[in-house]
C-alpha cells in the first residue's frame, strides 16, 4: 500500500466523529417526537448500508417501548407495507438524506396519514430543501458544525451504521456510555490479535464468505454482508442458525469459500450461548474440507446481555476488521473497485412506480 487509504483515515477518526454526534441534540430529539409511541406500530427503514442501522433501531424500539409493534424493512418493502395502512409512525434513516428511495417511503408515508421521521448526517436545511420544506417531516440530525474530520466517501462509509447505533442507544440521554466507548476499543483490539494475512489471502484465492447469525444478531450480520459486498471484497452468505437448509449446509462441501463467521452471544457462565451454538461452532471449526480450501473460521461475539448491547459492541469490531482486510489485499474499501456504470446510477435515481 504506496498510502494511507481513505478508508483507513475515516477509521482513525470514528471516536472523534461519535463524539462529536453525540454532542448534537439528535437522541433528545428523535425521542422527543417518539416518546409518545407506547402502543403504536412503527416501521423503520433503511436502503443499503443503513439498513442494518435500521434493524438495530428496531432492537432499540423493542428495549424502551416494549409494548410497541416495531418492524424493518427496505423502501420498496416499506412503500407497499405503509399503502396498506400497516404503520402509525414511520423512521426512515438515510446517512446522505438525500437517498431517493427513502425519499419515496416517506411521500408514502404522509400520504397515509402516518408521521415520518428520518435520522440523518446531513445538515439539516439542506435535507429540508430536499424535502420541499414539507413541516410533516420530523428531521433528526447528528450533523456537527464544528465536524472537520472530512466528509464519508464511497460505497462503505465508516459511521453511517455506527452513528445512527449511537444514537437510538443513548435516547434521550444526549451523553454516550462508557460501554460503548469501551467497546469501539474492544473492537480494535480484537482484530489486531487476527492473522489479517492469512484471512485476506484465503478471501483472496476465493471471495466467498458464510456468516451464522441468530434474530438477535441479524444486524451485525446485515452489517458484515452490506461492507463485504458492497466494497467488492467478497460475496457473503448468510445463514439463520435454526433456519435449517440442507442445501445451504452442502455448499460448505461442495462450493469453495474462504471465511466462515460466527456470530455468538457468550454467556457469562459457559463458553456458548446453547449447547446447538457450541454444537454449531464444533462442526464449523471441525469441516474435515476447511484445511484442505485454506478457508478460515472467524467467531465474533460478546458477553453482553441483550440484543441492544451484544450488536453494538459487535458492530463497533467491523469497521476495523473490513479496513485491516481491505488493505491486506490492497483496496481502499472506502471507494468502488470500479466507477459506478451509468445504468445502474439511472436505476438508483428512478423515481417511478416501483
Amino acid at each position: 500500500m504506496s498510502e494511507k487509504f481513505v478508508s483507513r483515515e475515516q477509521v482513525e477518526l470514528l471516536r472523534e466523529r461519535i463524539n462529536l454526534a453525540e454532542k448534537t441534540d439528535a437522541s433528545q430529539k428523535l425521542y422527543s417526537y417518539i416518546e409518545y409511541c407506547k402502543h403504536a406500530k412503527i416501521l423503520i427503514v433503511g436502503a443499503g448500508g443503513s439498513y442494518p442501522a435500521a434493524m438495530f433501531a428496531k432492537y432499540c424500539l423493542n428495549y424502551v417501548f416494549y409494548d410497541s409493534i416495531v418492524h424493518t424493512a427496505t423502501p420498496q418493502t416499506a412503500i407497499n407495507l405503509i399503502a396498506h395502512g400497516c404503520y402509525d409512525l414511520v423512521i426512515g434513516i438515510s446517512f446522505s438524506g438525500k437517498t431517493p428511495d427513502i425519499y419515496a417511503t416517506a411521500v408514502s408515508a404522509l400520504y397515509n396519514e402516518c408521521d415520518f421521521i428520518l435520522v440523518t448526517g446531513a445538515k439539516e436545511e439542506d435535507v429540508r430543501e430536499f424535502y420541499k420544506n414539507d413541516t410533516r417531516v420530523h428531521i433528526v440530525s447528528y450533523y456537527n458544525e464544528k465536524n472537520i474530520t472530512g466528509k464519508e466517501r464511497g460505497m462503505i462509509s465508516m459511521a453511517s451504521t455506527l452513528i445512527p447505533c449511537i444514537i437510538f442507544d443513548d435516547w434521550g440521554t444526549n451523553k454516550m456510555t462508557i460501554e460503548n466507548l469501551l467497546a469501539l476499543s474492544a473492537g480494535e483490539d480484537f482484530v489486531e490479535k487476527l492473522d489479517i494475512a492469512l484471512i485476506a489471502n484465503s478471501i483472496k484465492r476465493c471471495p466467498v464468505i458464510h456468516v451464522f447469525y441468530e434474530w438477535d444478531t441479524y444486524a451485525t450480520a446485515l452489517d458484515i454482508e452490506s461492507k463485504f459486498t458492497e466494497s467488492g471484497v467478497a460475496n457473503v452468505i448468510l445463514h439463520e442458525k435454526k433456519n435449517f437448509s440442507h442445501g445451504r449446509y452442502t455448499l460448505l462441501y461442495k462450493q469453495d469459500f474462504a471465511l466462515l463467521i460466527n456470530l455468538v452471544r457468550y454467556s457469562v457462565i459457559s463458553n456458548y450461548r446453547n449447547n446447538y451454538d457450541a454444537a454449531l461452532a464444533e462442526f464449523l471449526q471441525g469441516l474435515p474440507l476447511c484445511e484442505k480450501k485454506d478457508a478460515q473460521y472467524l467467531e465474533i461475539g460478546t458477553h453482553a446481555v441483550g440484543e441492544r448491547q451484544w450488536n453494538i459492541e459487535a458492530l463497533t469490531t467491523l469497521p476495523y476488521l473490513i479496513t485491516s482486510i481491505g488493505e491486506a489485499l490492497d483496496i481502499d474499501i472506502s471507494k468502488p473497485l470500479k466507477p459506478f456504470p451509468d445504468a445502474p446510477t439511472k436505476l438508483y435515481n428512478y423515481k417511478g412506480k416501483f
